[in-house]
């Protein structure tokens, strides 16, 4: 008795061969792949600095202390004219201490609240994605900071018409120029310091110690030579554009404390455990 081989149609799905070439076809038909603009990136990251009920608290608590402190400026006018300058200063206050907190919680969210899985995984590039958070907390302080020379320009007309002696403006274009580069330069390192440590908690505090600490200690311990890693003094420069002959103490203090840590940043994050 001969047994006769029947073949039996298989279906494409058990058949490794018929398998490959649906999946080939399938493949040639998909638009290939493309990476997200980096614009995109910046306008995912700005949307998460401000959706949070801790971002939105910290820029509302920002325009608080500006307003705050505009008050008591038009509650204590000085003899003669009213100095746009005097109230910028004044109402920068909240925006030097409070928005580099943003940037720390921009870099540092990923991994406390534990949604870096789900980031890294829609955009693998992890520096680009960093650099995305870096720009956002840039632009986030720009917008921020209009929002409060706009209080003290209103301030300041106020208080002219108030006090009956007038408002000058004078130096108002270097005044703003100086607030918003010494401010975006004070954003950024306190994102560096995120980017660094990864623990919000940690990092602001190290970012409000650290320095500090230095400004304080450093002249007792150092005298002049302190001036080179007083972060805070060249922000103040910066500030007041008059660098006072102190160019490359400004500078160093501007590499230690903010270009090193975001290069250490950066780093660190592109190989950091992804849980």
């Amino acid at each position: 008795m001969t047994v006769t081989d029947v073949t039996t149609p298989t279906a494409a799905g058990t058949n490794p061969a018929a398998a490959g070439k649906h999946r080939a076809a399938v493949g040639s038909s998909l638009p290939p792949a493309t990476g997200q603009p980096f614009l995109k990136l910046v306008a995912i990251e700005l949307r998460k600095s401000v959706n949070t009920r801790s971002g939105r608290v910290l820029i509302l608590g920002i325009l608080a202390v500006a307003l705050a402190a505009l008050a008591w400026q038009l509650t204590h006018l000085p003899n003669g004219p009213v100095a746009f300058n005097d109230n910028l200063m004044a109402a920068s206050t909240g925006v030097q201490l409070l928005l580099p907190v943003i940037g720390v919680m921009a870099m540092t969210s990923e991994w406390t609240q534990r949604t870096a899985l789900t980031t890294f995984t829609l955009s693998p590039r992890r520096v680009r994605v960093q650099l995305a958070k870096f720009v956002a907390a840039i632009v986030l302080s720009v917008v921020v900071l209009t929002v409060t020379s706009a209080l003290a320009l209103g301030a300041t007309a106020v208080g002219g018409a108030a006090g009956g002696d007038g408002a000058t403006y004078a130096g108002l274009g270097g005044s703003l120029a100086g607030a918003y580069l010494a401010n975006a330069l004070n954003v950024v390192m306190g994102a560096a310091f995120g980017a660094v440590i990864a623990q919000t908690a940690v990092a602001i505090l190290v970012f409000f110690i650290a320095p500090t600490a230095w400004s304080l200690a450093g002249p007792a311990l150092f005298k002049d030579n302190a001036d080179w890693l007083d972060v805070f003094g060249a922000f103040g420069r910066i500030a007041a554009r008059d660098l006072g002959g102190m160019l490359p103490e400004t500078l160093t203090a501007i590499g230690v404390w903010i270009v090193l840590p975001t290069i250490v940043g950066l780093w660190a994050s592109s190989r950091r455990e992804v849980k």
